[in-house]
This record gives C-alpha cells, sequence and structure tokens, in this order.
C-alpha cells in the first residue's frame, strides 16, 4: 500500500504521469484484495529483519527510480565540434543524414563520459550519420527539452586545448559568449534537432549574419499579422535573409 501511495504522489515531485497511474492500480489492487477478497495481510516466510528491509526498500524504491530516470533524461549530450583554423561565420550541424560522420568518440573512459567528436568543414557544415538523442523515456511520457543544454566544447583544430569561447555549452537561453581575439559565438533559433547552428564572429561583424533591431521589428509585426492569437516573442538574434539563404542552399534547411 505505501508502495502505490508512493508512485501515486510522485507526480506532485516528478510530473511522471505513467509512474502515478501505476500507483493508483496498485492501490486498487490492494483494497480490492482487502475488501472483497478479504486478505487485510499476506504471510511471508522472511524472518522479522528481511522484511523491514524490505519495507525500507518499497519505500525508497520510488525515489530512486524517479532520480535515475531524471539522470538520464536530463544529462548533459556531450559534444566536441572541431572548426577550421580561424573559422568566422555560421557553423550548421545537422544530424542524422546519409553519408554523413561516423559517431566517434574522445575522451572516454571505459566507454563512459565520452563526448562525440563533429569535424565542420571549411564552409561551416557538419552533418552526422547519428542522430541527436533526445534522452527521452517515451514509456513514461518524459523527454528531454533543452537539447542542446550543457555538454557542448568547441575548438580551432589548430588548438585543442583551448575552447574557441571558454563556457559556451550550448545551453539554449545563453544568448552570446566572448571568445578569444574578441570573438563571440551567438546560439540562433536553431538549436533543436536535428539541427545546431550557431554564429562564430568579431562584434564588429555581427549585422553580416543577423538582422538589426528594425528588421526584427518588421519580422515580429509580419509574424503578429499571420498568427493574430499567438503570442510572438523577440527574439535576441535573429539569422537575417542571407544567412537563411546560405542554409538553404547548403541544404540545411
Amino acid at each position: 500500500m505505501i508502495f502505490g501511495i508512493l508512485l501515486a504522489v510522485s507526480y506532485v515531485f516528478s510530473n511522471l504521469w505513467p509512474i502515478s497511474i501505476l500507483g493508483v492500480l496498485l492501490l486498487l489492487i490492494f483494497l480490492v484484495l482487502k475488501y472483497f477478497f478479504k486478505e487485510a495481510s499476506f504471510a511471508f516466510s522472511w524472518n522479522k529483519r528481511a522484511l523491514q528491509l524490505l519495507d525500507v526498500l518499497l519505500i525508497a524504491l520510488p525515489f530512486i527510480y524517479v532520480a535515475l530516470i531524471s539522470w538520464y533524461v536530463w544529462r548533459p549530450y556531450r559534444q566536441t565540434v572541431i572548426l577550421p583554423n580561424n573559422y568566422e561565420g555560421i557553423v550548421a550541424v545537422k544530424y542524422n543524414v546519409a553519408n554523413g560522420q561516423d559517431e566517434i568518440w574522445t575522451s572516454s573512459f571505459f566507454g563512459l563520459c565520452g563526448s562525440r567528436l563533429i569535424k565542420v568543414d571549411t564552409s561551416g557544415i557538419a552533418r552526422t550519420s547519428f542522430k541527436f538523442h533526445d534522452n527521452s523515456v517515451p514509456l513514461l511520457g518524459i523527454r528531454q527539452m533543452n537539447y542542446n543544454r550543457g555538454g557542448l566544447k568547441i575548438y580551432y583544430e589548430h588548438n585543442l586545448d583551448d575552447e574557441v569561447v571558454e563556457g559556451f555549452d550550448g545551453t539554449w537561453f545563453i544568448n552570446d559568449y566572448a571568445g578569444g581575439g574578441g570573438k563571440k559565438i551567438y546560439s540562433t533559433g536553431y538549436s533543436y534537432y536535428p539541427l545546431m547552428v550557431f554564429v562564430v564572429v568579431q562584434p564588429e561583424n555581427y549585422f553580416d549574419y543577423f538582422m538589426t533591431a528594425k528588421e526584427i521589428e518588421i519580422w515580429v509585426a509580419g509574424e503578429k499579422k499571420k498568427y493574430p492569437n499567438s503570442y510572438i516573442e523577440q527574439p535576441t538574434h535573429k539569422l537575417n535573409a542571407k544567412s537563411i539563404e546560405f542554409l538553404r542552399d547548403n541544404k540545411i534547411l
């Protein structure tokens, strides 16, 4: 009964509604056995200490289960992106493409904690044959939405010791990060599977790739006109028409 109650209320802490349904079913089974079949208790041949350990395990199991599932789903997706020497411009990674790069691991320890190696060509494009793992558990109705949150490292091929921008880990809400030589990395709206697009550029060349404030204002007005009943968020960085054309020409979009 206690096990069922813990599972049933786990939704409050974890939003894992399938587990809660399982808990409700266990409670219903207990009540049916107790009141319809008059089974108030069940005999075990175990000694008292073994039964106490079983009680502790049953109480702890839902918490352990939720903790392990949460770790699995929200763990960072480790990637190491290698750029051509001194490259500046749009960087686009497209996953799960036929004849793309094979999945190569670096810095792994007995197959654990490794990072997927992705090499970008001189045009700023990389295509991988492997999928971007979404860290989901469909049976439980839980999945990670911030696919690129954490775990991303970006280097130039001639300097694999220092990140292009220290601390830029792909977290979706990061707007920009300053790097060596005055470079910055700007996130874009394309931060979800099957794409990852960001821009490495000197701040003074920002508008070579992104809309001006006036262009963003016009874009937002156009979106509001198309979708009058929807909330249109004002983007911090919005790729301009030239950048979108580049991505389309390279069959990224």
